[in-house]
Formats: C-alpha cells, sequence, structure tokens
C-alpha cells in the first residue's frame, strides 16, 4: 500500500472542482492506496498578487433585487458543497495557506500527485509552484493527472519555472491536446491526454452518491450555464427557449442566479447540493451547458448534451477535446450559431458510451502503470 497525496483546487463552491478532486482519490484508493488531498486553500494570497487577469466579455449584471431573492439558495448550495467536502474528501491534518507553509512542514508521502482543474493556468493560478509540486522531496515519485493549462501558450516569464519544475516529474498527463504541446516544447519527456476524474467514475458509481430520489417530476432539460470564462448570454437563453419550444419539455436551472427571471417553463433549483446536482443530471432528457463538468457528466450519463463554448477553433477548449474525443462534436456549439435541427437532439448513446469506455480504460492504465513504475507496456 503506498501513500499517497494530492494537490488539487478541492473546495471551493464548485461542482466540478468538489468532484474532480473527490473522484480521483476514490480512483486511487480502489486501487489499493491510502490517499489524501492535501489542505491547500485557493485562492490564497499568492493568487491574488500573481495570477494574470482573465479577459472576458462583459458579465451579465443581475439586478439587485435578483441577487437578494436568490442569496438563500446560493447559501444552501454553498453548505451543501462543503458538507459534500467534509463527508467524502480525505483531508490531510495540516492545512496550508501559502507556498511558503508547504516548504516549511512538507507533508509526507510515498507519491504526489498534481490532480485535476486548471492547476497550470497562468490565468487563475498565476504559475503557483504548489501546483507544480516545489515542495514535495527531490527523491519522491511525482505525477500529473489530467492537469490544465488551458491557455495556448504560458507567458514568457513563466517559462523558466514550469521548466524547472515539470522536469522533476517522473510521468505527467493532462487532460487536453493544447497542454501536450506546451508541455513538449519545455521539456524532453512524453505527454499523456487522460480523461477528467470525473470520467474514470462509472455513472453507477456515481448514484451511490447521487440523491436516490427523482427531483423534477416533469420531463426537463437541465441547463448549466457559467460565466466566469466567457459571457454566453443573451445566447444560451435563446438557445434554452427554442428547445423547450421544440420539446415542450421544462428547463430546470443550476449553480448561477439568473440575471433575469424567464417564465413560464422555468425553474430555478440555485441550491442544489451535489449530491442533487448529480441526480438533476441523472434524470434529464437533456443537458444545455457552458461547463466542461457539465458537459462531463451529461455524457458520462448518456444524455443528450449540447456544449456552448465561446470559439470552436480555440485549442484549449477541454469541452472541444472532450466531445471530439467521444465522436459528438457536432453537439459543440459556438456563441451565435443557428439554432441546431432536431436530427441532433440524439446521437447513438451506445458508439458514445463506447468510445467512453475505452478512453476510461486508457486513462485507468495510466494511472495504474504510472503508480506501479510499468507505464512502457501502456499507450
Amino acid at each position: 500500500m503506498k501513500t499517497i497525496g494530492i494537490i488539487t483546487i478541492h473546495k471551493i463552491n464548485n461542482y466540478g472542482s468538489v468532484f474532480q478532486a473527490f473522484a480521483l482519490q476514490k480512483v486511487c484508493e480502489d486501487m489499493g492506496n491510502n490517499v489524501e488531498i492535501i489542505d491547500y486553500n485557493f485562492p490564497n494570497e499568492y493568487h491574488e498578487k500573481h495570477c494574470y487577469p482573465v479577459k472576458c466579455d462583459t458579465q451579465p449584471n443581475e439586478p439587485l433585487w435578483i441577487k437578494m431573492l436568490y442569496a438563500p439558495a446560493l447559501i444552501r448550495q454553498h453548505k451543501g458543497i462543503h458538507k459534500f467536502v467534509n463527508k467524502y474528501q480525505h483531508l490531510s491534518k495540516n492545512q496550508y495557506n501559502s507556498p511558503d507553509e508547504l516548504l516549511e512542514n512538507v507533508p509526507e508521502y510515498d507519491v504526489y500527485i498534481t490532480g485535476s482543474d486548471q492547476l497550470w493556468n497562468p490565468r487563475y493560478c498565476g504559475g503557483d509552484p504548489v501546483f507544480m509540486l516545489n515542495f514535495a522531496p527531490d527523491d519522491a515519485k511525482k505525477i500529473s493527472y489530467a492537469a490544465s493549462i488551458g491557455v495556448d501558450a504560458l507567458p514568457v516569464e513563466l517559462i523558466k519555472s514550469y521548466r524547472t519544475f515539470l522536469s522533476r516529474y517522473q510521468y505527467i498527463s493532462v487532460r487536453e491536446q493544447s497542454s501536450i504541446k506546451i508541455i513538449q516544447s519545455l521539456i524532453d519527456k512524453k505527454v499523456y491526454n487522460v480523461l477528467d476524474p470525473t470520467l474514470l467514475l462509472t455513472r453507477d458509481q456515481w448514484n451511490v452518491i447521487a440523491c436516490k430520489k427523482r427531483i423534477v417530476k416533469k420531463k426537463y432539460i437541465l441547463c448549466y450555464f457559467l460565466n466566469y470564462s466567457f459571457n454566453a448570454f443573451p445566447y444560451v437563453d435563446k438557445l434554452a427557449d427554442y428547445f423547450q419550444k421544440q420539446t415542450g419539455y421544462e428547463l430546470v436551472h443550476v449553480a448561477r442566479p439568473p440575471h433575469h427571471l424567464r417564465i413560464p417553463y422555468n425553474r430555478y433549483l440555485i441550491g442544489a447540493s451535489p449530491e442533487e446536482f448529480l441526480a438533476l443530471v441523472r434524470d434529464a432528457e437533456m443537458v444545455l451547458t457552458t461547463s466542461f463538468h457539465g458537459t462531463a457528466f451529461a455524457v458520462n450519463y448518456g444524455k443528450p448534451v449540447f456544449t456552448v463554448v465561446k470559439d470552436k477553433t480555440f485549442s484549449d477548449s477541454r469541452q472541444v477535446c472532450l466531445m471530439h474525443n467521444l465522436g459528438i462534436e457536432d453537439q459543440i456549439l459556438q456563441i451565435n450559431d443557428a439554432m441546431p435541427d432536431e436530427n441532433r437532439f440524439h446521437y447513438d448513446e451506445a458508439v458514445e458510451q463506447g468510445r467512453l469506455a475505452i478512453l476510461r480504460k486508457n486513462s485507468m492504465d495510466y494511472l495504474k502503470m504510472a503508480l506501479s513504475d510499468e507505464l512502457s507496456v501502456i499507450m
């Protein structure tokens, strides 16, 4: 039994972040290891000082009365996320608030893993050396699983540190093809493309956690629209209205308060806990989303999905990479695309699930072999 310490963004108020941290922990535990998530607080003062500004379109401006109306729902959602973290994530005894704190009190493990999410993205993490395992002893095994750079090119001033820290890894895997090109331009090492940790668990495994009862009795389309990286409004509202009219299904919105209330046929479940979120994906007829993890859970549950991106050709798009790998790139929509024909409302789930199963096996094989130093026999 190996001891493993995972460093990742694991407890912010975001469904995808807490799910991906738990999933990687569980998969490593199921392989017979003793696993902890290193309780490193993000964001902290380092990120406030070093992260690069995110260029984003003008965000929707929610009226104050709507913000106040949904404030209790957001509080409920955040409490649910914190409860999920406390229940399912196995955190280190010590909590760390800065890179210096980790260097001064290094947690000891046999293996250190940089987990998934955009840990190597300079826009959000500012080249934080913690996420590149600078604190791990030189002689310890260091691997990454589905880390993401999330930009087409690194800032020039960060190239040296990325090259230094990433060269210390024995095994590196990332979540999208663009990250492979960037890393291989820095270091002479093979880099693997693997699935996000949430896709390593099957829908049956997620259903163990999901709320057992059906939350919405009517047939519905789940709308999961985030806007922290780009503003998809009002396009996604028009898209949702179009699908509602074509199908007659109710629209169920999760995660963020609306920038304006839209009735009828719209229901807002902003306070959904992580367990309720899973159930809402499981029981939906279709999913519309701008979120990578919204896309990931939709395809994992075999739900028809349309994922909206700012630019279909943008090479750092996690959604675009995933959908191409699954052979369902026709389900990608770019802002201001024409409304899709009804023949695109469904696709061959069996084919999509077959491809997902192959990608899942390859990704699991990478992780198993990286942990056991037998990587040469796969991929």
